[in-house]
C-alpha cells in the first residue's frame, strides 16, 4: 500500500513541477508583458491614436489640421505599432528561451 502511495506522489510532484514550470512561467511572463504594453500604451495611446486618426490635430478644422493630424497621427501609429511588435517579439523569445531551459539542462545532464 505504501508503494503505491510513494509512486502516485512522485508522479503528482512530477506533474506539479512541470506545470509550475511551463504554465506559470507563462502566466509570469504574460502578466509582466501586459504590464510592459500598459506602461507603453500610456506614452503612444495606440488604440486612441487610430480611433481619431481622420480627425482634425487640436481641433484644427482647416486643410493644414487635417493635413497635419492625419500625417502626425499615421507615423505615431506606426512608430507605436512597430514598438508593440517589438516588445511582443522579446517576450516570445523569453518565453521560448523559458521552455528550452529544461530541456536543454537535461540533455546536458545526460550527455555527460
Amino acid at each position: 500500500m505504501w508503494i503505491i502511495y510513494l509512486f502516485k506522489t512522485i508522479f503528482k510532484n512530477i506533474a506539479l513541477f512541470f506545470k509550475h514550470w511551463y504554465v506559470d512561467g507563462f502566466w509570469f511572463v504574460y502578466r509582466y508583458y501586459i504590464y510592459i504594453i500598459k506602461m507603453l500604451d500610456r506614452e503612444w495611446a495606440l488604440i486612441a491614436t487610430v480611433r481619431y486618426l481622420f480627425k482634425p490635430l487640436y481641433q484644427d478644422y482647416s486643410f493644414a489640421g487635417y493635413f497635419i493630424g492625419v500625417g502626425f497621427r499615421i507615423a505615431r501609429s506606426f512608430v507605436g505599432a512597430l514598438l508593440y511588435l517589438f516588445v511582443t517579439l522579446i517576450f516570445m523569445f523569453i518565453y521560448i528561451a523559458w521552455c528550452g531551459i529544461l530541456p536543454a539542462l537535461v540533455l546536458k545532464t545526460l550527455n555527460r
